[in-house]
């Protein structure tokens, strides 16, 4: 996946866990939902600190 689609994939999570949000969401959903972007991030800021 690119840098760019996982920054758009960001942004999607981050809009629905927002104030907001016209969805509600259990804590279960919402903890996955945490994980899965900070997977994301994890991803970039390793792409972005390993030399090239």
């Amino acid at each position: 996946m690119s840098e760019l689609k996982k920054l758009q994939e960001l942004r999607k999570g981050l809009v629905l866990l927002s104030r907001n949000r016209k969805v509600v969401y259990s804590f279960h959903e919402t903890f996955e939902m945490v994980d899965e972007l900070l997977n994301i991030v994890d991803d970039l800021i390793e792409k972005k600190s390993s030399p090239e």
